[in-house]
């Protein structure tokens, strides 16, 4: 057999073992076994798992694991191991996002598999939103305050990276300006405040009500108007009135003679990154494989949280909801939607060398060795590149669907109480106790729950 033969045999044989080995998306084995401990509860066991399984991810998929490894910490409270984790993670998705030239090269011949994954650009701001409420929940309000600020910046220097119409629909995130302002009110930086206040405002109205159907709840209104009054902003307060009629307030005075207590609640599982592909026969026979990701929305049936707290030495109780802050999945399928036609046109291109390879395989092959090389050779082409046109469904996939927020503002004492996470129809879906806790005048206290069904 003459050596061309064996080059044009060989050629797409290579490619196909290559295609196949080198497009498998990582081994997801392990979070079905996840879910259950987290429905459980049992967070200490799900970190356990995810470390067991770190041979799994490969290394092209680091920054998952550290991502898995970070956010389960920090559902299990165990705040400081969870931002060391989560610092691995961004360091990792930030020297990846000055890309290497010749693996970004092999994702245009093989798959995007084949790179390392560097986060979708919502993950990357959602690192330092979990990194902030990890100091919050060391009580180190300056610390989340540098990791909130962090979000603003990721979400900038992300979209300066693309032209202006094509852009992503997240830009800037309302709960992280709601949680700013939060804590520099607990800081006394009442003027930062009201801007923190003002600006999660504008982003709900602007931005995450039409993107995403989640508007300003009240108590956030009545944070920016109480922050406007002390600030003696006047035309600002008039404004914000007449925009929300229907909201009332206190003023600061009086709330700093009080406590706020919030309580965020993770609920859902976040969406799953999905394959979907068509199949275009060319005129010559050859099958063109195009595939792209797509997120779908995962069910869940807890619609909120219904909180009911008792002044221990008083007797008086409040009782209040959780509210829609993030939509995790809307950004996310929102975020994807908007530059589908990016990953579209890369897949396009990828389809098309490769179909420029295998024709040129193909004749030389029948040059070489005849109609019946020329065919084998084409039917390998054909099989290898439908086999590694795989869209890169990797994902975060431990992030919830959406993070709800419940704030009461209470007098200084002892409380103890629940929250019942109920269904759209109001039944009870399950309760949590909330333990004693004290509060003084000026403090805010965070309470964190999971929830997932």
């Amino acid at each position: 057999m003459k050596g061309g033969r064996v080059r044009f045999i060989s050629l797409p044989l290579f490619l196909l073992g290559s295609f196949l080995l080198f497009s498998c998306a990582p081994s997801v084995k392990q979070y079905p076994k996840i879910n259950q401990l987290l429905l459980t509860q049992d967070y200490d066991s799900a970190c356990k798992l995810v470390k067991e399984s770190k041979k799994a991810y490969a290394k092209r998929n680091a920054a998952l694991y550290y991502l898995d490894e970070g956010i389960l910490l920090h559902y299990a409270a165990r705040y400081k191991e969870s931002n060391l984790s989560l610092f691995e993670a961004e360091s990792i998705m930030d020297e990846l996002y000055t890309k290497s030239l010749s693996k970004e090269a092999a994702s245009f011949l093989i798959s995007d598999n084949t790179i390392p994954y560097r986060g979708e650009d919502f993950e990357r701001a959602m690192v330092n939103l979990f990194m902030a409420l990890n100091y919050v929940g060391l009580g180190d309000w300056e610390g989340a305050l540098v990791e909130a600020r962090k979000v603003d910046n990721t979400l900038s220097i992300i979209n300066s990276k693309y032209d202006e119409e094509k852009r992503n629909v997240y830009k800037e995130d309302g709960f992280i300006r709601f949680l700013m302002g939060t804590l520099y009110e607990a800081e006394g930086e009442i003027n930062d405040a009201f801007i923190s206040y003002r600006k999660a405002e504008e982003v709900y109205r602007a931005d995450y009500a039409l993107n995403y159907g989640v508007r300003p709840p009240a108590f956030l209104i009545e944070n920016l108007l109480a922050a406007a009054d002390a600030m003696d902003f006047h035309q600002e307060m008039r404004e914000i009135q007449n925009a929300y009629p229907h909201v009332t307030f206190g003023d600061l005075a009086e709330k700093t003679g009080m406590a706020e207590v919030l309580f965020v609640h993770y609920n859902g599982l976040g969406p799953e990154k999905v394959e979907n592909s068509l199949v275009v026969p060319m005129p010559d026979g050859f099958l063109v494989k195009i595939a792209y990701p797509t997120f779908v929305k995962r069910s869940y049936q807890i619609s909120h949280g219904q909180i009911t707290l008792r002044n221990m030495e008083s007797g008086e109780s409040y009782r209040l909801p959780t509210v829609l802050m993030e939509d995790i999945t809307s950004i996310a399928i929102t975020n994807l939607d908007n530059r589908i036609n990016r990953i579209k046109a890369k897949a396009i291109a990828r389809a098309t060398t490769k179909y420029l390879v295998s024709k040129q395989a193909e004749k030389a092959a029948k040059e070489e060795g005849g109609e019946w090389l020329g065919l084998m050779v084409k039917f390998t082409a054909t099989v290898a590149s439908a086999a590694t046109e795989q869209a890169d469904v990797r994902h975060w996939r431990l992030l919830p669907a959406e993070i709800r927020v419940g704030r009461v503002v209470i007098a200084p004492g002892k409380y103890r109480g629940k929250i019942d996470f109920v269904d759209a129809r109001g039944a009870v879906m399950g309760s949590r106790e909330i333990p004693p806790f004290s509060v003084k005048k000026t403090e805010k206290r965070f309470f964190m729950f999971r929830t997932l069904n």
